[in-house]
């Protein structure tokens, strides 16, 4: 995993198909910092951290979570400071611990092999958020604002962005595939999230699992790929 300076106050992370590891994102505010989604497990967060520690920079304040999958969330046990979820996130979280049991881990693993391979020597810790927010919350960094707000996606119904408007850049977690785990996008939503992003002002956009895309290029890519150009 490698750390990568987006500007003077955005960082992210490397993602890695290998073990289903979603590129994690780091804001430095003057007052707070804030990491874009929890990762896969604690051993990602902690790598996460380790790479953080090495440039000299602060551990998150908070975490914002994008939306409910197991490789953005699982590794909430991990993390430093408070969390904070949209609250169908939180409802996923939560309907997830309900039913737990002592066979939950092995389902996930046997689920994908990309899950097992990230678990094979560690342990799943379920956990939910801090702080649980209704449709959006804005959090005050320091000269820095991070808007955090549910958006409609094809993906998730729990999906959220993550919006810097002093720096332009757009987080969007996994809110532009298909749904899990036949990866089929249902058009009407895609319309939805693309009628969303041509509304917002942002240059720059990273997820979870792509290369960043510049706005125009991430429209232009999303209405080709789903018959909508």
């Amino acid at each position: 995993m490698q750390l990568k300076k987006v500007t003077d106050r955005v960082w992210v992370s490397s993602f890695e198909e290998e073990r289903d590891r979603p590129a994690l994102g780091y804001i430095y505010g003057e007052k707070y910092r804030l990491a874009v989604d929890a990762g896969h497990s604690r051993q990602h967060v902690e790598e996460f951290y380790a790479l953080l520690e090495e440039k000299g920079l602060p551990l998150p304040d908070f975490t914002v979570l994008t939306h409910w999958h197991w490789d953005h969330t699982f590794g909430l046990c991990a993390i430093n400071g408070i969390s904070f979820a949209e609250e169908r996130t939180e409802k996923e979280l939560q309907h997830v611990l309900s039913k737990w049991n002592q066979d939950s881990e092995g389902k996930f693993k046997a689920m994908d092999e990309h899950i097992a391979l990230e678990y094979k020597e560690q342990e799943m810790q379920v956990t939910g958020a801090d702080i649980v927010y209704k449709g959006e919350i804005t959090l005050e960094l320091g000269n820095l604002h991070a808007r955090c707000f549910h958006v409609e996606s094809p993906h998730t119904e729990d999906s959220v962005l993550v919006l810097l408007p002093e720096e332009k850049i757009l987080f969007f977690g996994d809110c532009i595939s298909g749904e899990y785990p036949l990866w089929k996008v249902e058009k009407e939503r895609m319309k939805a999230l693309l009628f969303e992003l041509e509304k917002l002002d942002f240059t720059l956009s990273i997820g979870g699992h792509w290369q960043a895309y510049e706005k125009q290029e991430l429209l232009d890519i999303l209405k080709k790929e789903n018959g909508l150009d």
